[in-house]
């Protein structure tokens, strides 16, 4: 009877029945279970693990003092109100791909909602517009497009949450003809620190709809979003590995395309030099060349493909769906590492690029990371053409701040992964010097990072919000006054890149 009248009200009577206690996130999980008990695990039991440890870096696995698993809007609520009323703090995972330690999880001082159960999948009866719960990933949404001849603008592989990557303004390889991912969202659904659920679309809470489509975790809790799809009859995908004496074309192709494949935008690249020094000690040339019209020889591919560039192994594959993409990748080999990514931006130059490659891996090297354990990295580069920010422009913008001055540019991120928690130092300062000789000495050659931090691959730390510009920035913080004025998702919400901080301190 109480727990009827507890989902009618969205919680009320639940915040009203918690008596303060020395402990309040321990009696908050408490009454969380009384109310809730097949939904609320405790350390010790197996689902408590797996939602502990989904995570796929594992310096994500923090243990929470329990875990609640909500399946409904309702339970959203109840559990929102109640954390909000008793200053409990918490975190929010829907995927859990992002490398940053409390972005998707938290220690035992908080509790973690995991969206595991929010796994509704539903699409319109002309295929225009599909409904992802806040706990399905690509792979799963992928598989169900499939058959239906559609897609969506989403990632381009790794086992990635679909709400969590909209929230981070994602891009994918359907970027360069239709925008960054987020401007292909038809609504998000909401739940306000206040309990309130909202719809925030282009014609509903307009500034909210704005700020969730690269604005992460600090306005509300979304429990699914709509997003428009794309019809997809067959695309041509493929991996190729150039090897490790190809640097000078494969740095050559990579800017090259951010310079000239606007004019080419069914066509997109990510490139990857890796570094694995239990296998080699070489550094090594790939790619992840894409053309949405089915052709393996587009014109934007031209310096990344025989007979500029030969790949020495793999192919483009013609005939082939995301979803038969997204296999190739799954069961990750580095499931059990420590992970970070670190991302910056610069102009597409080839001098420039060369300059951070070499200053890399000349420093990664003499810091003696070949002889952590299990340590390996990539170094990533995405070519960002003028058509992806044209693109993006369109369904009501978004808060990232990109324009004509942004582009052509080349998004690089590093991804170093490592097994050991006693190497956590020596990797990150590693990383840290690397990164200030790469500054250094791309500012001596005349070249300059710009501004722009893709928060989705930023680590903690780096200023995601000063790098969308000041007039995002502030509107952003504006926004967050109209729909959290408690600052309940800054402040109890503690991992993730924060409106509210200080220049230079916008990830916690």
């Amino acid at each position: 009877m109480f727990l009827s009248k507890l989902l009618v009200l969205g919680g009320s009577a639940l915040v009203a029945a918690v008596p303060y206690a020395a402990n309040q996130t321990r009696e908050s999980c408490n009454y969380l279970a009384r109310f809730y008990p097949d939904s609320v695990f405790f350390p010790g039991s197996t689902r408590y693990t797996f939602e502990d440890t989904y995570s796929w870096s594992t310096d994500s696995w923090m243990g929470p003092a329990c875990v609640y698993t909500p399946s409904t809007t309702a339970m959203v609520t109840a559990g929102i109100q109640l954390l909000a009323a008793r200053d409990v703090p918490f975190a929010i995972r829907g995927g859990g791909f992002m490398p940053v330690s409390n972005a998707a999880n938290i220690g035992p001082e908080g509790i973690l909602f995991s969206n595991t159960n929010m796994t509704s999948l539903n699409i319109t009866a002309d295929n225009s517009v599909v409904t992802v719960g806040a706990g399905i990933k690509f792979g799963r949404l992928y598989d169900f497009l499939a058959p239906l001849k559609v897609i969506v603008n989403g990632v381009r592989l790794g086992d990635v949450g679909v709400v969590g990557f909209h929230l981070g303004g994602g891009i994918g390889f359907f970027s360069y003809e239709h925008g960054v991912a987020p401007t292909t969202v038809q609504s998000f659904e909401c739940v306000l620190a206040n309990g309130t659920a909202v719809t925030a679309s282009n014609s509903s809470n307009t500034d909210l709809f704005w700020a969730l489509r690269g604005g992460g975790n600090n306005f509300c809790y979304v429990t699914s979003l709509s997003l428009y799809t794309i019809p997809s009859e067959a695309i041509a995908l493929g991996n190729v590995a150039y090897g490790s004496t190809a640097k000078e074309a494969y740095i050559n192709g990579m800017t090259d395309f951010a310079l000239n494949a606007g004019s080419d935008p069914k066509t997109s690249c990510e490139g990857q030099s890796r570094w694995n020094p239990s296998r080699s000690p070489d550094v090594t040339f790939h790619s992840f060349l894409f053309n949405s019209d089915n052709n393996p020889s587009p014109p934007g591919l031209v310096n990344l493909t025989a007979p500029v560039l030969p790949p020495i192994s793999g192919n483009v594959t013609t005939d082939t769906s995301m979803s038969d993409w997204y296999k190739l990748f799954q069961g990750f080999p580095d499931f059990d590492n420590r992970k970070r990514f670190l991302f910056f931006s610069i102009p597409a130059s080839a001098e420039a690029f060369t300059i951070v490659t070499d200053t890399y891996y000349r420093v990664i090297k003499e810091a003696g990371l070949a002889d952590v354990r299990g340590f390996f990295t990539a170094l990533s580069v995405m070519p960002i053409t003028s058509n992806v920010i044209a693109a993006s422009a369109v369904n009501g913008g978004n808060p990232l701040g990109l324009n004509a001055s942004s582009v052509p540019a080349l998004w690089i991120v590093e991804s170093p992964s490592w097994k050991d928690g006693e190497s956590d130092i020596l990797v990150d300062s590693t990383h840290e010097k690397a990164n200030a000789e790469i500054k250094a000495s791309l500012e001596a050659a005349g070249h300059s990072m710009l501004p722009f931090v893709y928060l989705s691959d930023a680590a903690k730390g780096q200023p995601v919000f000063e790098g969308y510009g000041t007039e995002s920035w502030d509107r952003l913080k504006a926004i967050r006054d109209v729909y959290d004025p408690a600052e309940v998702f800054q402040k109890l919400v503690v991992g993730g890149a924060k409106v509210t901080a200080e220049r230079g301190q916008s990830t916690r």
